[in-house]
């Protein structure tokens, strides 16, 4: 039952509501350059750069590029997940260790070309939904360019409580040494099972 209380918490999580005001999945997503906060030590320059990002209200993301020290970072980061913890009267945060746990999970599988995975585009969306329902490839529309990878949460997307579900697909492509995000066209597959006389 526990389990089913964060997961829903993470949903709101998600959502951005954890602490009132409005959530930065509303606004329009910063580039990774424009959240790294250089004043500080490199564990703690680039703890807005993924997930964490999707979460913090754009008072907050301003808020944690204005510090100017490591102390107060952390002070900060703190008070960032008290806020958004679902029972304060129980020891520990489930949620934020839910959230932490899928960070590692995604340094381990989607770190690459010296970004930790938590910082990648696949990686962000593997903290903050979990496993996809399924993954598949598709051939990309560009001749010669690497396949699509393609994640189905059409089955979380049913089950999703709350508003603002995660979309039904995500899609992701190979660019130069990262993956990324893909937006273009889709190529429409051959059906392998036509008939080819008719």
């Amino acid at each position: 039952m526990r389990r089913v209380a964060t997961l829903c918490a993470l949903a709101a999580l998600v959502l951005g509501c954890g602490s009132g005001g409005g959530a930065a999945a509303s606004a329009r997503p910063r580039r990774a350059a424009d959240l790294n906060n250089t004043a500080l030590s490199p564990a703690l320059s680039q703890w807005l750069i993924g997930a964490i990002s999707r979460l913090a209200t754009t008072e907050q993301i301003d808020a944690y590029l204005a510090i100017r020290d490591d102390a107060a970072a952390t002070a900060f980061i703190e008070a960032f997940w008290a806020a958004r913890d679902p029972d304060p009267s129980r020891p520990g945060n489930p949620l934020r260790e839910l959230f932490e746990a899928r960070e590692h999970e995604s340094d381990r599988r989607f770190s690459e070309s010296g970004y930790l995975g938590r910082r990648t585009d696949r990686g962000t969306v593997f903290v903050l939904y979990g496993e996809p329902d399924k993954i598949d490839h598709q051939l990309h529309p560009r001749h010669g360019q690497p396949p699509v990878e393609i994640w189905d949460y059409t089955k979380k997307r049913a089950e999703w409580k709350g508003p603002h579900p995660p979309a039904q697909f995500f899609r992701f492509v190979k660019q130069g040494d990262l993956t990324v995000f893909y937006t273009g066209p889709l190529r429409e597959q051959p059906n392998l099972f036509a008939n080819p006389e008719s």
